[in-house]
């Protein structure tokens, strides 16, 4: 899939308040699909540009999907319902973030160039989303996996030394 499709002017799209959505498949992200057990599936993500009433420009990006990771507990797959919401403060380069946004935590500020790759948007905001660790509401451990508890670690020495 090419990415120049998805490279544009996001300070346009917020200063016309404009909408622009798609569709990607997984595998197209390819830091996003090395992190996953299986990169199958689509997000289906919105940009929706705004102008407040002080001509600051924001975007409210939402991205959805279902991403195949690895559960941490049994091994195996685990679907996880990605929805992103977020609120972006766009700023020109070398702009500085306005004192009153810094305290506000209803949207991050992010610093653009004249166009934006939005794929390489879209993998960091779900990237920075995925759980650190992922794993089922209930499943066990692999069989096999554990250490059986009756057998000492030492009992293969005490064998050992037997035959001395």
């Amino acid at each position: 899939m090419s990415q120049e499709g998805f490279t544009i002017d996001l300070r346009a799209l917020a200063r016309d308040e404009r909408n622009f959505q798609a569709t990607v498949p997984v595998a197209a992200l390819a830091r996003l699909a090395s992190t996953l057990m299986q990169p199958v599936g689509n997000l289906s993500f919105e940009f929706q540009g705004e102008r407040d009433d002080e001509g600051k420009l924001y975007v409210d990006l939402q991205i959805q999907g279902d991403l195949v990771l690895q559960c941490q507990r049994c091994l195996e797959a685990l679907t996880w319902s990605c929805d992103v919401q977020n609120r972006l403060l766009l700023l020109g380069p070398g702009e500085q973030v306005p004192e009153d946004e810094l305290e506000n935590d209803d949207a991050d500020a992010i610093e653009l160039e004249a166009r934006t790759n939005l794929l390489e948007l879209i993998e960091d905001e779900v990237i920075l989303a995925l759980p650190i660790v992922p794993r089922h509401e209930n499943c066990e451990t692999p069989a096999g996996a554990g250490v059986d508890e009756d057998i000492s670690p030492f009992a293969v020495l005490r064998n050992l030394r037997g035959k001395v």
